[in-house]
């Protein structure tokens, strides 16, 4: 058996931003903050949404879902097994270094590295540096997904965290539980910055001043970020007027959201595939097409849908 659900994405914002010490702020009420400024620490929503944020991929899914440029300004397929991404110039860290393709490849070697990410890229074979500017990226066999994936690479600063931190431990180490140099320490590519962060309850986020896209600055120049789980208490955040936009949206809040009329409701398909994996190596009864068959009847999908 193996279940697919789409997400449909849902999310609610306030008319008006605040205007503080002249820089427009835009207060945000997310369901969970992220767990670390470490990018590779965690494969979730949350995450991913940093990344976003603070580093850039090297492509992304536009919203019509096809593959637009980031980092890597085109692309070309050499062979079977590698892809060449030529890099955009003239970008710089938050650091203030420079980006490369030595940036690109240290990236994919620590992903390969990452408890979470490393299933993702087990058919990378490598990253190859060709000039500072072009990298071939190579797969152990022909890989269609090669390019979809590659919107999870987002490159980080190789000087920045090469070397050892106070305590003698490797700063591009990446740790789930305990303190590390990447869990408190960020240089990415992306439009903000962390100004100030408190796990759980605050994150600030500055915008880049030396960001490479200036085509489309965005008219937001802080994000102040508290997470709140509670969805009734994030959706009272939000009718107050104590954030400006909150996702996700409860689905029994729609209708009352709606007829605020300083608030609008935004829903939309979303790209995120969730799917149910039967292990039938572990768990011999469900190698039994019956029992496997009895589950998906045990499922009211219909239902699902429709709530």
């Amino acid at each position: 058996m193996r279940k697919v659900l789409a997400i449909t994405l849902c999310l609610a914002v306030i008319f008006g931003f605040t205007a503080m010490a002249g820089a427009t702020t835009l207060k945000v009420g997310l369901d969970a903050d992220p767990v670390s400024l470490d990018p590779h620490v965690q494969l979730s929503g949350g995450m991913l949404q940093y990344s976003h944020w603070v580093f850039d991929p090297l492509v992304r899914y536009a919203q019509d879902m096809s593959i637009e440029p980031r980092l890597a300004t085109r692309w070309e397929r050499i062979d079977d097994l590698t892809m060449r991404f030529y890099l955009r110039q003239g970008v710089k860290f938050h650091s203030g270094n420079a980006f490369t393709a030595r940036d690109v490849v240290f990236t994919l070697d620590r992903l390969k590295q990452s408890v979470d990410f490393k299933g993702l890229f087990e058919l990378f074979e490598s990253a190859v540096a060709v000039d500072d500017y072009t990298v071939d990226i190579k797969t152990k066999k022909p890989y269609a997904l090669l390019l979809r994936m590659c919107t999870y690479i987002f490159p980080m600063d190789s000087t920045f965290y090469t070397g050892t931190d106070g305590s003698g431990q490797p700063k591009d180490a990446i740790v789930k539980i305990g303190p590390s140099f990447a869990l408190s320490h960020e240089s990415g590519t992306g439009p903000y910055t962390v100004a100030e962060r408190e796990h759980g309850v605050r994150l600030v986020l500055a915008r880049f001043a030396d960001y490479w896209d200036n085509a489309s600055p965005g008219n937001v120049d802080q994000i102040v970020l508290t997470p709140i789980k509670e969805d009734a208490t994030r959706v009272a955040a939000l009718l107050s007027g104590d954030v400006d936009f909150i996702s996700p949206v409860p689905p029994q809040d729609f209708k009352r959201i709606e007829k605020d009329p300083q608030v609008n409701l935004f829903t939309y398909p979303g790209g995120r595939i969730i799917t149910i994996q039967l292990n039938q190596k572990r768990r011999p009864e469900f190698r039994v097409q019956k029992v496997r068959q009895a589950m998906v009847y045990a499922i009211n999908n219909e239902g699902i849908v429709k709530k």
